[in-house]
């Protein structure tokens, strides 16, 4: 009873010297551009660093909270994380109602962090590869006792920006893929018609005695075989043509990105059932819809080219399921994304929101589209849905329109 008395007046205090300050973050205006404006930064409890209630914001390793005094880059980084992350906590406090998201412990956030995550030792080796142009939100561990590593709850780390040519990268390449797909198929097509075309002009001639002056004009010949060859030569040079005219550089400042913010903070508040193991198509796409809700936009990580030169990601483009799509490496495309968004206009946008969130009970980290994340929507729907059966049928329509 003492010790439940002492964490509420801890607790009481801490909330009765928390206070508001300004600074200027990067935000997002009304055509949904990135701008610097002036924000009120909510519950800190220093006066001399980013430090408050519920998030502390740190450079690196350091578990000192960045001052005030920084340099100017470095407090926009830590001003906008911090004003992003508090947008993100209100959002599944207050609008989702999360219970677990208000008892999620203090939160370290580390900006400007290139260590690797090590599950027993919290940071990899200086040595190991630094890391730039991403973001990563990591479980809380046990630490190593033995090695003065001390235990550690949730953190999100966001990573220095770096240019880098496309080259050093290990793209997917999905988008050639997609493209190539859909270029085999049509090229497939024109062969084969060009090829029906020249049996039925064939058996005019030898079997029907057409003259084949009649049939077969140089004019003729030429069109037929010049598309054919145009349609192999698109196929066949499809990949260094899209070499060719690409972005060659690469670069992303995660801390300034707000739709990053909110994603890593998403799979923060999605972890009690969605656990921060691996990166996957439903962990992603899961934490994607939320942002994008968070944002109030299907676009995520768009119109900010000063701090992001990558393509960003959009719920409104249209994707046929790609068995691809399951594999580790294609984890961040934003076909899950695109497929919940849709699905939440079935479903209708007043229960959209809460069907998500139920439906990551359905889920875990290591589940598939095509199966458990399938059957988790039609079983979440029998709970939520107004009109189950007919609203089955719709998100069946949906699944079965986009291949799956």
């Amino acid at each position: 009873m003492k010790k439940t008395l002492l964490s509420f007046l801890i607790l009481f205090n801490t909330f009765d010297l928390a206070f508001g300050r300004e600074f200027e973050a990067v935000v997002r205006n009304r055509l949904n551009f990135a701008s610097i404006n002036q924000v009120n930064l909510e519950d800190l409890v220093s006066d001399k660093s980013f430090d408050g209630v519920h998030f502390k914001i740190v450079k690196g390793k350091s578990n000192e909270a960045v001052s005030f005094e920084a340099d100017e880059e470095l407090v926009l980084k830590a001003a906008t994380t911090y004003h992003h992350l508090t947008i993100a906590r209100n959002y599944f406090i207050n609008q989702i109602q999360s219970n677990f998201v208000s008892s999620i412990p203090k939160m370290i956030i580390r900006i400007d962090h290139i260590n690797q995550f090590s599950e027993l030792g919290h940071f990899a080796n200086d040595n190991l590869s630094p890391q730039f142009n991403n973001a990563l939100t990591i479980p809380g561990g046990k630490g190593l006792a033995s090695r003065g590593v001390i235990p550690w709850e949730t953190e999100i780390w966001f990573r220095p920006s770096k240019k880098v040519h496309l080259s050093e990268l290990n793209t997917n390449n999905l988008g050639s893929v997609q493209v190539k797909s859909v270029l085999r198929e049509f090229r497939n097509q024109t062969h084969m018609q060009t090829f029906q075309r020249f049996l039925a002009q064939s058996v005019n001639i030898f079997i029907n005695g057409t003259d084949p002056s009649r049939i077969f004009s140089v004019d003729q010949v030429v069109r037929t075989a010049g598309s054919s060859v145009l349609m192999e030569f698109g196929y066949q040079f499809i990949d260094p043509i899209s070499q060719l005219t690409s972005r060659k550089w690469y670069m992303l400042e995660t801390a300034l990105v707000p739709e990053i913010i909110y994603h890593e903070y998403a799979h923060a508040a999605l972890s009690d059932h969605l656990v921060l193991s691996h990166s996957s198509a439903i962990i992603e796409g899961m934490a994607d819809f939320f942002a994008g809700q968070i944002a109030k936009s299907p676009k995520l990580a768009k119109h900010i080219k000063k701090y992001n030169t990558f393509n960003g990601k959009n719920a409104k483009k249209k994707q046929d399921y790609m068995i691809q799509f399951e594999m580790g490496e294609y984890a961040n495309t934003d076909f899950v994304f695109g497929l919940l968004w849709e699905l939440k206009s079935i479903i209708g946008k007043e229960k959209g929101e809460a069907f998500m969130y139920e439906l990551r009970k359905s889920l875990t980290t290591n589940s598939s589209i095509r199966g458990e994340l399938t059957e988790g929507i039609l079983k979440t729907c029998e709970k939520v849905c107004d009109s189950p059966f007919i609203d089955k049928l719709n998100i069946l329509k949906a699944l079965n329109f986009r291949g799956i």
